[in-house]
């Protein structure tokens, strides 16, 4: 490991993680919020952005430790270090050179990143999250805007905790937001997006577009959505370019 990324308070533990179907490498740290403090960034060589002067300290430091990853992702890489600028909607716009994603919840942070092609401008990318299960209450108040009917029906029949189902859908559609949004430059709805199909021995689901949300995204592509879960836990990710959309269901 790259000495700039040796382990300290923060930073408790570093590792690579393998991500089945995808052929770049995932980043993952642990961190510690009680021990962060804003010199943590100069000590890992990450610049401190202006639009976190007043941030709180668990957004100074989920962003530092998206940083951290991010930078050990490259070194895994075979590349230096690079900035990753921050959008206009708080994305990551990452160098010409790679496409990824980065996430961070509770004290953990991923960040999944993959040479880019030659040629293969921005577009459909990498997407990556991870949800703590949500609870029967926040479940009950969240489900309507993350669900349809014919959803609702799909994960009750395939989950016997219907929370753990609706924590699945949510992180799995944050991850497809996160792999389209190159592709789409907006925001959109969960309800954008629906969910056809579960396979709960291959740990892959599928979900499709309801409607067009750019030239490169319409109506009727399906995509692939893996996850892996822990007992406190649910990853989820979208491999990126080709990889990702399987079919135009309406051709």
């Amino acid at each position: 490991m790259n000495a700039a990324y040796t382990l300290s308070l923060f930073v408790s533990s570093a590792n690579y993680l393998t991500l089945p179907g995808f052929e770049g490498v995932c980043a993952h740290c642990r961190f510690d919020i009680k021990h962060y403090n804003d010199a943590l960034y100069r000590h890992y060589k990450v610049p401190f952005p202006a639009s976190l002067q007043t941030a709180s300290v668990q957004r100074k430091a989920d962003f530092l430790a998206g940083r951290i990853t991010a930078n050990l992702a490259f070194i895994k890489l075979g590349l230096p270090p690079q900035v990753i600028e921050i959008g206009e909607h708080r994305n990551p716009v990452w160098p010409s050179s790679v496409q990824g994603s980065i996430t961070h919840h509770s004290s953990s942070a991923y960040c999944m990143m993959i040479l880019r092609p030659t040629g293969v401008s921005a577009g459909i990318s990498a997407g990556i999250d991870l949800e703590s299960y949500l609870s029967a209450s926040e479940s009950t108040s969240l489900a309507s805007g993350i669900l349809s009917s014919i959803e609702f029906e799909l994960v009750s029949a395939n989950f016997s905790r219907f929370e753990r189902g609706l924590t699945l859908i949510f992180s799995a559609k944050e991850s497809l937001f996160k792999a389209l949004y190159p592709a789409v430059g907006h925001y959109f709805d969960f309800l954008d997006v629906g969910v056809s199909a579960i396979s709960i021995d291959s740990r892959e689901l599928q979900l499709i577009l309801l409607r067009d949300l750019s030239p490169r995204c319409l109506k009727g592509d399906t995509i692939t959505v893996y996850w892996q879960e822990s007992a406190e836990t649910i990853l989820s990710w979208v491999l990126p370019n080709s990889c990702a959309i399987a079919t135009r269901a309406h051709q």
